[in-house]
């Protein structure tokens, strides 16, 4: 069992890179919406679907593995 400033610093290191990804992804998703909504309406419809295929699409694996390194330092710390 890691001692609990290691099982912290752990989590802070997560939250870290998790926050970074998500304002990297944030502004690209957003751009995207934002062009495409704008020159192509036609797009609308088809955004859930999208959204679908690129989350099953394994683009997302390094931010999932950061969420199971985050979910297992909590469990650590709430278990010791």
């Amino acid at each position: 069992m890691m001692p609990e400033n290691d099982a912290i610093a752990t989590i802070v290191e997560a939250l870290l890179e998790q926050t970074r990804a998500i304002r990297d992804l944030k502004i690209q998703v957003e751009s995207l919406k934002q062009m495409m909504f704008e020159h192509r309406p036609a797009f609308v419809p088809t955004f859930d679907e999208q959204l679908k295929k690129v989350a099953e699409s394994g683009k997302l694996e390094q931010l999932d593995g950061l969420i199971a390194r985050l979910e297992q330092a909590v469990r650590e710390l709430r278990a010791g």
